[in-house]
């Protein structure tokens, strides 16, 4: 066996047990911030220990993080995650090249099909998000090599490139089907709202690259108009937030039209998943919501619960304001809403008018925000008038001012302008109308309306699924973590490596999401994935290896868990997290 060491500094320590005392190696680590002696070996008596540093035999000690991808590993194997990638890529008919498959063919050591590959890069994710180029690095400090009996030597960017280019696009949504498929049933969810949603993620793919497709210019929801970005669909269950199906499209894709190309691609996925579509409700908001858009989802048969512009709806609005009552959610929260029952698109709909206080205080600052900033340009708009710097003639500054105060959330109404003069007697002036802003906010502001066809749900109910939506959101925001799960940046450049780089991001997310639930139903006190992720990943591995004197016998190698956080401890056998049996090899 190759020596192994510890890299951290290790001390003796004593414990005094029912009068005798035990000798242990400790060292000391941050836990959550806070310095902990972590046991690395037990060493017994006083006299185990003599006879020991007499040449009875030696140490040799190795510890890895253990928890958080042992964990992974066994709800990867669960669900034969590598399996049903593997059998889908058989049935697709795909082979590999001969350039490809002479760095393809496993040997007995390494021995790595796709689907395995797949599932170790999806660990990696969702435990620590690195390059390819680093992925084998960090698995080099964890035991996640050891788990999967994989060489990490071979696990190299070109290997994980060679392996991520054998999948057809075409065969991911069968993989995705049957992986989601098992996750239902093992954890036994029920799945009765689904909420949809998309997002975008920007990316550094260089304009001059036209070699993918996928990503363009558009609408960026991080504020980063001047990158290519690719957007992606995704449709989860609101209980366990459990993904069921997801889309890469392009990004210069609006989302209301991603909404009408992938709704057939949703139904149909319903339909393979074997759930009952009759009784399923879909929920979305009304950036995916149109005329045409709705006559699509009321032709497919779906039951909904959706929002619509309050610009849209201006009577319905004014009508309702005068009924608002209060509604108690489950939450313990109170709401005011009213709810009447109109013809709106040309179907019968129930409507619920919700004035949510929180929502009205968000959107307050945020105009208030805005008008700040425009402030600060129509400043420096006035300051170069009065200077007669001003080159351009009065029709092109109005211009310019209108268009700068009509791109900001309803500056027009609460910012007075006025432009004055001729030539180089030009005067900007401006003012805040403290009156409009009130009347904005008291009949305009913090209003929502929801659009159902469940005529039979409680106003409570509607209100509390279209609230489901922030589960979809917590999604993309758990894609966006800069530490687990990261699915940007994309070091990948041609749209069938985009496609599968975000296919391994969410089986990432997929199997974290599995252990979440599993450590839920188990009781175990952690609120989010990330929280449970860290926990586990405390939770580190330590292998002794007892050399006999001389260097002839055999070596006993022995693994054990350090002392592992209390709270922790009760669950981790429930989330997969063993410890090996002793072995023992040849000197």
């Amino acid at each position: 066996m190759a020596d192994v060491y510890n890299n951290y500094m290790a001390s003796l320590q004593a414990r005094r047990v029912r009068g005798q005392t035990y000798w242990y190696i400790v060292e000391s680590r941050r836990v959550r911030g806070k310095p902990r002696p972590i046991v690395l070996a037990y060493l017994g008596k006083a006299d185990t220990v003599l006879a020991r540093l007499q040449g009875a035999e030696a140490l040799r000690l190795h510890s890895a993080a253990h928890g958080a991808v042992a964990a992974l590993w066994a709800a990867a194997q669960a669900l034969d995650l590598a399996g049903v990638i593997d059998r889908h890529l058989g049935q697709s008919g795909r082979r590999p090249t001969r350039a490809a498959r002479s760095r393809l063919v496993p040997t007995a050591h390494a021995g790595l099909t796709v689907g395995q590959t797949l599932t170790l890069i999806s660990i990696g994710r969702a435990c620590h998000a690195t390059s390819k180029r680093a992925f084998a690095d960090w698995a080099r400090t964890t035991t996640l090599g050891t788990l999967a009996g994989a060489d990490l030597d071979r696990l190299t960017s070109q290997h994980c490139w060679d392996q991520m280019d054998q999948i057809p696009v075409a065969a991911l949504a069968g993989m995705e089907r049957e992986v989601v498929s098992r996750a239902l049933t093992r954890l036994a969810l029920s799945v009765d709202t689904l909420l949809f949603d998309a997002t975008n993620f920007f990316t550094f793919i260089a304009s001059t690259n036209t070699r993918p497709t996928l990503p363009a210019r558009g609408h960026n929801k991080q504020k980063r108009d001047d990158l290519r970005q690719v957007g992606v669909a995704l449709l989860c269950a609101r209980h366990g937030d459990l993904p069921l199906w997801h889309q890469v499209y392009g990004g210069q894709v609006a989302d209301a039209t991603c909404f009408a190309d992938v709704l057939p691609a949703v139904r149909q996925r319903l339909v393979d998943l074997a759930l009952d579509v009759d009784g399923l409700t879909i929920v979305y908001d009304k950036g995916n919501v149109s005329r045409a858009n709705q006559a699509q989802v009321d032709h497919a048969h779906l039951h909904y619960v959706t929002s619509v512009t309050t610009a849209s709806q201006p009577a319905l609005v004014r009508e309702a304001h005068a009924q608002l009552a209060p509604v108690a959610l489950a939450t313990g929260d109170t709401v005011h809403a009213a709810r009447v029952r109109r013809s709106i698109w040309g179907a019968d709909r129930t409507v619920v008018v919700l004035q949510s206080e929180r929502l009205r205080a968000g959107q307050m600052r945020g105009i208030l925000q805005h008008v700040a900033k425009a402030e600060r340009w129509l400043a420096t708009q006035a300051d170069t008038l009065r200077r007669g710097r001003q080159r351009r003639d009065r029709a092109r500054i109005q211009q310019d001012i209108d268009a700068h105060l009509r791109g900001r959330q309803h500056l027009r109404h609460v910012l007075q302008t006025q432009l004055t003069g001729e030539g180089a007697a030009l005067t900007l002036t401006y003012q805040f109308d403290r009156a409009a802003f009130e009347t904005l906010a008291r009949e305009r502001l913090g209003q929502v309306v929801l659009i159902t066809d469940r005529h039979d749900w409680s106003t409570a109910a509607i209100i509390e699924a279209y609230h489901g939506q922030a589960h979809v959101e917590a999604v993309f925001g758990h894609l966006k973590d800069p530490v687990h799960l990261a699915l940007r940046p994309q070091f990948h450049w041609t749209d069938q490596k985009l496609h599968v780089h975000v296919f391994t991001c969410l089986l990432g997310y997929l199997l974290t999401r599995t252990v979440f639930v599993q450590a839920q139903q188990a009781g175990v006190p952690y609120a989010s994935m990330e929280a449970l992720l860290d926990a586990l990943a405390t939770v580190r591995r330590v292998t002794i290896a007892r050399l006999p004197s001389g260097g002839k016998g055999r070596t006993h190698v022995t693994t054990q868990l350090e002392d592992v956080d209390p709270t922790l401890a009760p669950f981790l056998a429930t989330l997969g997290v063993s410890n090996e049996l002793v072995y023992t090899a040849d000197a």
